[in-house]
């Protein structure tokens, strides 16, 4: 699931969203769609520069350092003191800070988030993967702000923990939100699974509890969830379980909205491929309309109480808006939260309407792709199936010699990430020699490139013929 920001809202002003990156043109003449053309690069680089360097010295590796990927919501959002990059990487040691009317969200490889609200500073310390592209290690600090984590099921042994200046929350997959304030203390909400707080003395939170913690570590007595009307991050974990059901888990996108008073309107927008198409609206109390408009401008409308749900029926691929008035809210105003989620499935074929993207690569359309591209002896299959990447099994033999590589590709939104996990030679792991070899040489152990269309869905899945497929779905 991701939980994102709307571009603009009509009442009241928000900043813009960043600006749509140039398109590469890529996938002009190649044949097989932007994707696969981007797929081929990536795939080229790594073959002619991490296999030139398999003799080095053999060091085992269980897991390997991967960089988060930064998704700047709206500005101003900084890395380091400097203006945010869309879709940067964040490495170990790199903060990322939203200001006033910001809103970021750092992603990592697996699908898990840290979704940051305004002033908010969050320091990236490790990030790790196994060799098959599950996280193995995702440790960060929170200086200070609110943010709402979505952690993917971990593997045994795997580890996910937000630390804040006295306590340290460790989970393996679940959905929680902290807050850090100026005086150091903090508080923890579970809104999905159990966290395991640490601090003085060490705490189980379970679903619907939270807990203090003041400057020193001493830790509350668990109570009931309580939450400020203001406060977005519980609605916008609602909003997602409220449409997960008959839907596919890839699909789902959920934005959270600043606060509304009586009479002031926000709007959203997803870019669906098609399909049947549900969308819900999520406030804390009083009463707030949901419009969505389609891509011939019909409309639906609902005033129902939260969570308000409207289903499009065979609705097409396009933009859908989602409009929400606040029609009756406390004093103050009221957060609120959009999901939305289709029940595409999974079948070859590309879709581009000018606005929405999907492009799906199979195991056979990749190898006949490099074949094309001169790139001989080589087989790829997509291992597996995942709602929040696609992880490639890559087989190739240079001058005789046996390569497998292993690599991970998600989206680096706006751009298209891939990250090596594994390389083995003869049976051999030498991923820590070909990984450095690649940073020395490129700076980065990431290929973030930008295709020509706007990247904010990876996933795969398994074809009724058993060929599992690579989806990459965005928009222009």
């Amino acid at each position: 699931m991701a939980i994102q920001q709307p571009p603009a809202a009509v009442v009241p002003t928000q900043n813009a969203p960043p600006s749509t990156p140039r398109r590469s043109g890529c996938g002009r003449g190649c044949g097989f769609g932007c994707g696969g053309c981007l797929l081929a690069v990536v795939l080229v680089v790594l073959l002619a520069v991490g296999g030139s360097y398999w003799f080095f010295v053999v060091q085992a590796s269980a897991a390997v350092d991967a960089p988060a990927t930064l998704v700047v919501i709206n500005p101003p959002v900084t890395v380091d003191g400097h203006a945010a990059i869309p879709g940067q990487a964040l490495i170990a040691g790199n903060t990322a800070v939203t200001g006033a009317g910001g809103h970021a969200s750092i992603q990592f490889p697996d699908g898990s988030f840290i979704r940051m609200a305004p002033g908010t500073s969050v320091t990236v310390t490790a990030v790790q993967l196994q060799k098959n592209g599950n996280l193995q290690k995702a440790t960060v600090l929170q200086n200070v702000g609110r943010t709402f984590e979505s952690v993917e099921h971990l593997a045994t042994g795997a580890t996910f923990q937000v630390g804040s200046h006295s306590v340290t929350a460790s989970v393996r997959g679940t959905k929680f939100e902290t807050l850090v304030r100026t005086d150091y203390s903090s508080r923890i909400w579970v809104f999905e699974g159990v966290v395991r707080v640490s601090g003085k003395t060490t705490v189980d939170l379970h679903a619907g509890q939270e807990i203090d913690a003041d400057a020193n570590g001493n830790l509350s007595a668990p109570r009931s969830n309580q939450f400020d009307l203001t406060d977005s991050f519980p609605l916008a974990a609602a909003c997602a379980k409220a449409i997960a059901t008959n839907n596919n888990a890839a699909t789902i996108k959920t934005w959270t909205g600043d606060s509304l008073t009586a009479g002031q309107t926000s709007e959203t927008s997803y870019y669906s491929p098609g399909g049947r198409l549900t969308v819900a609206l999520c406030y804390p109390g009083s009463v707030m309309r949901l419009t969505v408009v389609g891509p011939s401008g019909g409309q639906l409308v609902s005033t129902r109480p939260s969570p308000s749900v409207i289903t499009v029926a065979n609705a097409p691929p396009g933009l859908y808006r989602a409009i929400v008035v606040a029609v009756s809210v406390a004093s103050g105003g009221e957060a609120w939260a959009v999901s939305f989620a289709t029940n595409s499935t999974c079948t070859p074929g590309d879709i581009d309407t000018g606005s929405a993207v999907r492009k799906t690569l199979t195991n056979s359309q990749v190898a006949d792709f490099l074949g094309t591209a001169g790139i001989a002896g080589v087989t790829v299959q997509v291992q597996g199936t995942s709602s929040t990447a696609a992880h490639l099994l890559v087989d190739t033999n240079k001058a005789g010699i046996p390569f497998v590589w292993m690599i991970d590709v998600y989206a680096a939104t706006p751009n298209l990430g891939a990250v090596i996990t594994s390389v083995t030679v003869h049976g051999v792991n030498v991923t820590t020699q070909v990984i450095s070899k690649l940073y020395s040489l490129t700076g980065n152990t990431i290929a973030s490139l930008p295709i020509d269309f706007i990247v904010e869905r990876v996933y795969s899945c398994a074809t009724p013929t058993g060929d599992d497929l690579m989806v990459i779905e965005g928009h222009h």
